[in-house]
């Protein structure tokens, strides 16, 4: 009920970064864009090319939403098949404006979604399937406000259809 979704929920005796990394080796074939306006978002980046994986960072001022506009470009050089971002930065004190980014995600077919709710997630309503967001999660110790060593998510089809077909996932 609280991710909002008909999708599986799985739980990870690990902190929310242990699912992330687990994302980005599962479901990324070609290159990561990681939104990156804060500590937590700028994490991504790094976590992203220590799995070995190809990754750029769509890069803002700390403290400034990402834009539509400039994911939608970065998108439609065709080189990415995952976006990662953080929906409420903490380090710098911003909510990114998850709705219209996740709209331009949804206008490239190929390209899945990571969104971090660690600490958004049961605070804020996010409507998991009426977004179309593909992976969701959190951890247990910020918005759910409970002793931290839990992380939980939820996976779309489509992301588990494209996890069948990784290899030494």
């Amino acid at each position: 009920k609280l991710f909002q979704t008909d999708d599986p929920v799985f739980i990870s005796t690990s902190s929310a970064w242990g699912v992330m990394e687990g994302s980005v080796r599962n479901l990324t074939r070609k290159k990561i864009l990681c939104c990156m306006c804060g500590a937590f978002s700028d994490k991504w980046l790094d976590v992203s090319r220590r799995c070995g994986k190809s990754a750029e960072g769509l890069q803002v001022e700390w403290g400034k939403n990402i834009d539509p506009d400039d994911l939608r470009n970065q998108l439609s050089s065709g080189e990415f098949d995952m976006v990662t971002l953080v929906h409420n930065e903490t380090s710098c004190g911003l909510m990114n404006p998850l709705s219209d980014l996740i709209g331009v995600v949804r206008e490239f077919p190929d390209v899945l979604s990571i969104v971090d709710t660690v600490s958004s997630f049961s605070a804020v309503p996010i409507n998991k399937d009426a977004l179309s967001i593909d992976v969701m999660l959190t951890g247990s110790q910020k918005a759910l406000a409970m002793p931290p060593g839990l992380a939980l998510m939820s996976v779309s089809e489509k992301a588990m259809l494209r996890a069948e077909q990784m290899e030494g996932r």
